[in-house]
């Protein structure tokens, strides 16, 4: 179960920063849904823990200078959401010439759905750097 959590932990870190690359330099609402997928709220409106955990993720990158931005709306968005200098000088970096660029490799690895790459690629470069 552990794993589960930390691998969606990662990947939900991993399209935050492709999203936030997207529109860069340029602020933007962020929607969780768009990081996690749809949210099945309970009875009483309360999130998913799925959800919570994805917007943990968000402000994780937040706490850790990764991302800035202003309000959380409702535990549903985040407003003037935009990747910090750290966080797209990491998302462009090449290990050699002969590597692409962090973001391509992740992009790839996102879609593939292979959470050892991505794992892997942002201990590397997120983590350890």
């Amino acid at each position: 179960m552990l794993d589960v959590h930390i691998d969606d932990f990662f990947r939900d870190v991993a399209v935050t920063l492709l999203t936030g690359l997207q529109q860069f330099p340029a602020p933007r609402t962020l929607f969780v849904e768009d990081i996690c997928g749809p949210d099945d709220m309970d009875e009483f409106g309360l999130h998913s823990p799925r959800h919570l955990a994805a917007l943990g993720a968000i402000q994780w990158l937040r706490d850790e200078e990764y991302v800035r931005f202003g309000i959380v709306d409702r535990q549903e968005s985040v407003d003037d959401f935009v990747l910090s200098s750290k966080a797209f000088t990491r998302l462009l970096r090449q290990p050699d010439e002969s590597d692409e660029p962090l973001f391509r490799r992740l992009h790839s690895a996102v879609q593939e759905s292979d959470s050892e790459l991505i794992r892997r690629l942002l201990r590397e470069e997120f983590l350890e750097a």
